[in-house]
């Protein structure tokens, strides 16, 4: 077993108690032996920090680092700092993957020589039956390729997903890279994956739905907004459109519709906040949509419409709507 590859799995830790076992048992069961895992306890008030240091006691290849609550992104790269797999996987304290997922992605990444090889995920809400609206199934087949290329073709038909857990990644290759999350925001995924994609030599897919994401009523997906997510959403639309200006990737069609997709989540998350918190942002938001004039919306119309007016944007949906387009 000395010949396979070493994978390192970094999963931060806040306040899942709940959850843990079953998170950190999907690795540890897993069809592939040589795994180690970081748990990055992020300062967690429950009984998680226990929970990793049990963990830890019991098996080998665990290893706990106990910080004081800096948030997700720093805790994910205190984990790579101290990762040394070849490759690296980040996973989600209250999510959970398939016994093979290890054996399968590593088998790809091998064969293709892969920096990153991507797959899908069932969704699901805790304790409910209730359908999750987010999907993240694949339809189409992507053949290993330039991470930019396999991008654009994913925006095409509408497949691009930001989650990082659904990336299997070369370490070396974001080391070279020098690819980070953005300390102390939300969204942070969507600006990472998309350096991820844009920088990669060759990305593979594993067209199986090898990871449980859980949906949970106390998470950062389904938490009510308020400035740090408005302001999360801005620091996000500002990284990706340095990055895609400094590797001359602004007028990529794709990069385009990425950079909309973006625009429009900054524009709904400041809807989204109460009348104290949009005054106090008000300044940042105005400077936001000039931004995005300034650059034709990105050639996205109902983007353009939308920064001058509620009123055409909602116009120009019922028009569209009218004509079938």
């Amino acid at each position: 077993m000395k010949d396979l590859p070493l994978i390192s799995v970094v999963i931060p830790v806040y306040n899942v108690e709940e959850y843990l076992e079953e998170c950190v048992n999907s690795v540890l069961n897993q069809t592939y032996s040589n795994v180690e895992i970081m748990l990055v306890d992020d300062g967690s008030t429950d009984s998680s920090g226990d929970i990793c240091d049990r963990f830890q006691l019991g098996f080998s290849n665990v290893s706990v680092i106990h910080q004081t609550n800096a948030g997700l992104s720093e805790a994910r790269t205190v984990g790579f700092l101290n990762a040394n797999g070849k490759y690296i996987y980040f996973l989600d304290s209250d999510d959970y993957i398939a016994p093979d997922t290890f054996e399968k992605l590593c088998m790809i990444a091998e064969a293709d020589s892969s920096d990153v090889v991507f797959f899908d995920a069932h969704s699901f809400i805790d304790k409910s039956d209730e359908p999750v609206k987010q999907n993240y199934k694949r339809h189409y087949k992507y053949s290993p390729a330039k991470g930019i290329d396999v991008f654009e073709k994913m925006q095409e038909f509408g497949e691009f997903h930001s989650a990082v857990p659904l990336l299997f990644l070369k370490k070396s290759f974001i080391d070279k890279s020098e690819i980070g999350f953005i300390p102390g925001v939300f969204y942070e995924d969507m600006a990472y994956t998309f350096s991820v994609f844009c920088l990669a030599e060759i990305v593979s897919q594993c067209s199986e739905a090898l990871y449980f994401r859980r949906y949970r009523g106390d998470s950062i997906m389904t938490s009510k907004k308020s400035s740090k997510y408005f302001n999360s959403m801005i620091s996000v639309y500002r990284y990706v459109f340095d990055f895609s200006d400094t590797h001359k990737l602004i007028d990529n069609k794709a990069v385009k519709k990425y950079l909309s997709r973006i625009a429009n989540n900054v524009i709904n998350n400041f809807e989204k906040l109460d009348k104290a918190d949009k005054l106090n942002e008000r300044v940042k938001f105005i400077e936001i949509k000039k931004n995005i004039l300034q650059n034709n919306a990105f050639d996205d119309t109902a983007l353009k419409l939308k920064c001058y007016s509620k009123l055409l944007w909602f116009f120009y949906k019922v028009f569209c709507k009218l004509i079938g387009r």
